[in-house]
């Protein structure tokens, strides 16, 4: 990649994307709380954040899978440090290769980058990480024996499946991708499943997880490529969550993936370029989807230095997904960023180590050896030091006020009598916790 070729799409509205990030920020990450002590008397006051209410995600498709022990627990330390979602993976076609036959249990036989639910489950439950299901329905990765039947009974099999995943995750995953891709990739799931797929899919999410947060998901081919090309007034994904919203669908967020799978030439042109890489651009598509009043989330991140390709091209990747995540980080509507894979060389499409499929892109923030590549360094920077409040105080009576970051903070109180440390949530604005 071309260093001041990618440079020059954030220097062009430099001055208008930081005044805007640095307010977003401000706005809408941070709130003003008040601590309250029973007494007054003298204390010295501990504050340190040591949880995020915005979500930082990752795929965590090869929790169990490598190798050999050190890549694993590597991969869990390097995991943990950064993020507190994981993406657990529901894949039909690997959840239930054979019909009736549910690989649900971590004794379930091992599939390459599709771990039984049960064993994701279990390492977010050791570090506290959130779950997130991922995806219900989508016009890929069906099993082959589903073509055997017709529309009548693959609605009656769907239909089974969403009951049985209710049914053992709905009360321990808050939020599933109910239906994936279906704007970019509905004649295909016409094709694959029936017409008017994507709808069968929500009825069934609400009737069946009414109490989780259920997103529709969708890739760049319907966000992002038609940003720039079309004014940003013409976006597929608009117009699809608008129609389903109006009819009355139950969507609760909005997934928009952000993948550059562009050859590395291609990290010259100007459409693609312009329409990824531009901050007005991306404010603009935000902006244009928040008025759909939902949530959203970045949900899938690729971003390359492409696979082995040497430092230059690792810099610049560390240089667009730190500028990137800035900007996401300060949209109103997104409460969570999702990366993809991790780790080089374990994506999809291809033998682990390879450069094929996926991994040609060379999109990990560790590379194949585990090494830390810049761009993780730059998150690690951000998530755990920039964008976390951690400060002392002395002489403090009876309250203490402060500006910070949303999230779980650490508060350990001195006084005469001796030492308290609490863990409290700081989730909204004016937050009062009294001590």
């Amino acid at each position: 990649m071309d260093k001041d070729i990618v440079l020059k799409y954030f220097e062009t509205n430099r001055d208008y994307a930081d005044k805007k990030i640095k307010e977003g920020i401000e706005k809408n990450r941070k709130g003003d709380f008040e601590l309250c002590f029973c007494d007054d008397e003298e204390k010295f006051v501990s504050v340190r954040q040591v949880g995020h209410k915005f979500k930082f995600g990752c795929n965590a498709f090869m929790i169990g899978g490598f190798e050999c022990k050190q890549k694993e627990e590597i991969y869990r330390q390097k995991f943990k440090n950064l993020f507190n979602l994981a993406v657990v993976p529901f894949y039909w076609d690997s959840l239930e290769p054979r019909e009736g036959a549910l690989r649900f249990g971590a004794d379930s036989e091992y599939i390459y980058r599709r771990p039984a639910p049960d064993v994701v489950l279990e390492f977010c439950r050791q570090y506290g990480i959130e779950p997130k299901g991922h995806c219900l329905l989508w016009a890929f990765c069906n099993p082959e024996w589903l073509q055997k039947y017709g529309e009548k009974d693959k609605k009656r099999l769907i239909e089974k499946r969403f009951e049985e995943i209710a049914a053992r995750y709905a009360g321990e995953i808050p939020s599933f991708d109910v239906v994936n891709e279906s704007a970019s990739t509905y004649a295909v799931g016409r094709k694959n499943l029936f017409e008017g797929y994507e709808e069968f899919a929500l009825n069934m999410g609400a009737k069946y997880f009414p109490h989780s947060r259920k997103f529709l998901n969708e890739t760049n081919d319907s966000v992002w490529n038609y940003a720039w090309a079309r004014g940003g007034k013409y976006i597929p994904f608009y117009m699809q969550a608008e129609k389903l919203l109006n009819s009355g669908k139950k969507i609760d967020a909005l997934g928009i993936q952000y993948h550059l799978f562009f050859k590395e030439e291609q990290m010259r042109e100007e459409e693609i370029l312009k329409s990824y890489l531009d901050p007005a651009v991306h404010f603009d598509v935000l902006e244009t989807l928040g008025r759909l009043g939902r949530p959203m989330q970045i949900s899938e991140i690729t971003v390359p230095s492409y696979f082995r390709s040497g430092e230059a091209n690792e810099e610049i990747q560390a240089f667009i997904t730190e500028e990137l995540y800035r900007l996401w980080f300060s949209v109103e509507n997104i409460e969570g960023i999702d990366y993809w894979n991790l780790v080089d060389g374990y994506a999809t499409g291809a033998e682990r180590g390879t450069c094929g499929g996926e991994n040609y892109y060379g999109g990990g923030l560790l590379d194949f050896d585990m090494r830390e590549k810049p761009a993780y360094r730059a998150l690690d920077r951000l998530i755990n030091g920039e964008w976390k409040t951690c400060f002392e105080e002395k002489n403090i009576r009876s309250k203490l006020r402060f500006r910070g970051f949303y999230g779980t903070y650490e508060i350990s109180i001195e006084d005469a009598k001796g030492k308290t440390v609490k863990i409290i949530s700081l989730e909204h604005d004016g937050a009062n916790v009294s001590f």
